[in-house]
């Protein structure tokens, strides 16, 4: 059996529920089972191994802008793969602590 274990993921920050869901998936992946911790808007971050995928379902920055503004929603499917790419998601959380 596949298991698909959904975080949320805290931009760059401790989250409890992360952690949480990671230790439970690196368990089930101990006990033999093929499990994959997918996270929702954006990448998590633990202070064990993470077991998370390298993707995140909906991109948080994509999603954010979306939201804001009509414009973004226009746009072609490569931009938002381009905002929520494994690159530019921890240079725009770096600059959002930074002007904090």
């Amino acid at each position: 059996m596949r298991i698909l274990s959904i975080t949320a993921g805290a931009a760059g920050m401790y989250c409890g529920s992360c952690l949480r869901d990671n230790a439970l998936a690196a368990e089930l992946i101990a006990e033999g089972h093929d499990v994959i911790l997918l996270p929702l808007y954006t990448p998590t971050l633990t202070d064990e191994v993470n077991v998370s995928s390298g993707k995140v379902f909906f991109g948080g920055i994509s999603v954010y802008l979306e939201q804001k503004s009509a414009l973004f929603r226009q746009l072609p499917p490569i931009v938002d793969r381009l905002w929520d790419s494994m690159f530019l998601m921890p240079v725009t959380f770096e600059l959002i602590e930074y002007s904090a």
